[in-house]
């Protein structure tokens, strides 16, 4: 038995993926298995030689190519230090009270609303939904209260993802409540014809869309997101967030990403489709492990296991890396989230979980 936070509990969680050791392979995290573009690399040598200088204090011809990029206007984007940055900033912006969460989901969400005053409550998705967010559950959260709902599309560490029409139909139940609606789409660009909401968001009040580039051109190191909403929104967020956020380097490396970005999107999807059919194919054959399905760059798997974070250890110690979800809050024991890889290191993912399947439930070998 899965065990998961109250209804109305989410405490603070601090623990990511992504800090290992050399020579670990890291499927704590979930960036896109490619690495950054060519451009994007020759890009960063050049902006070493501008590193003497500041960069703008606010990056607006970065923010004005995203928005020719996604179809909005500038005055519809702000660009930020990744996209946790942005979180934080709405939560201190727009301090909402009763914000509603749907979890499992990004922990540094419910993190910024509670350190911002806030009291969030928790929107709890189940298994047996497939992890799905609902209007129904939108619509009971708002009736018991809620100033603002807050949710991932497609979700992490879940994967599950929000169709298009049902997304619109919870930013209208929030506006006819007089409240708002977020929607984390920093996954959105592994999702094939998944429709962001963000031309949708730049007219229509109360709904906000984080994005980030991080993710989409592995560029973690840098930190680069952007969040899309209508111009007053994007005004009060201006006033509130730290000049010189976007270093050069980073802005540099985001314009370039964006010139060739619809051939790299599309070679990433394919990749993707391609790894997550062929792991999640494999860990479905494995009688310890059960993979959820996904329509992201990663698999939320149940592992079975003889000790809290066994399966973990084990794979870590087969060289392995694995992002341990028993304290995110809407997950507990036994859930881990695994982000996919090329081919060679996911079938390193794959003998080591069969390996773990060849244990005997005392962790000893048959």
């Amino acid at each position: 038995m899965i065990k998961r936070a109250r209804p109305t509990e989410i405490p603070l969680d601090r623990g990511h993926g992504g800090v290992v050791q050399p020579g670990i392979i890291d499927f704590s995290v979930s960036l896109n298995p490619l690495g950054p573009p060519t451009a994007a690399r020759a890009a960063y040598h050049r902006a070493a030689a501008e590193i003497a200088r500041y960069p703008a204090p606010y990056p607006d011809a970065l923010a004005a190519k995203i928005a020719d990029w996604i179809g909005v206007a500038p005055a519809n984007v702000l660009v930020g230090n990744g996209s946790t940055q942005l979180i934080f900033l709405l939560a201190r912006t727009f301090g909402w009270r009763r914000p509603a969460v749907a979890i499992p989901t990004f922990s540094e969400i419910a993190n910024a609303l509670a350190l911002a005053g806030g009291e969030p409550v928790a929107i709890e998705l189940a298994a047996a939904r497939g992890w799905k967010f609902s209007v129904d559950d939108a619509r009971r959260a708002l009736a018991a209260g809620a100033d603002a709902l807050l949710a991932g599309r497609p979700n992490s560490p879940t994967g599950s993802m929000l169709e298009f029409d049902e997304a619109r139909a919870i930013a209208a139940a929030a506006a006819q409540a007089g409240a708002a609606c977020v929607f984390d789409e920093a996954f959105i660009d592994f999702v094939e014809k998944a429709g962001s909401l963000a031309r949708f968001a730049a007219a229509a009040p109360g709904l906000i869309v984080i994005r980030s580039l991080t993710k989409i051109f592995a560029i973690p190191g840098l930190r680069l997101g952007f969040v899309v909403a209508e111009p007053g929104a994007i005004a009060r967020m201006r006033e509130l967030i730290e000049p010189w956020s976007v270093n050069v380097v980073a802005e540099r490396v985001g314009s370039a990403c964006l010139d060739g970005a619809g051939d790299f999107i599309a070679r990433t999807h394919a990749l993707i489709a391609c790894e997550r059919e062929f792991v999640a194919a494999q860990l479905a054959h494995n009688p310890r492990l059960r993979p959820f399905p996904s329509a992201a760059n990663f698999l939320m798997v149940a592992a079975e296991e003889h000790a809290p974070g066994g399966f973990g250890r084990f794979m870590l110690a087969r060289g392995i890396a694995l992002r341990d979800l028993a304290a995110l809050p809407g997950c507990g024991p036994q859930l881990y989230r695994i982000g996919l890889r090329g081919r060679a290191d996911n079938q390193r993912l794959i003998d080591a979980a069969q390996a773990y399947a060849a244990m005997r439930h005392d962790g000893t070998a048959r």
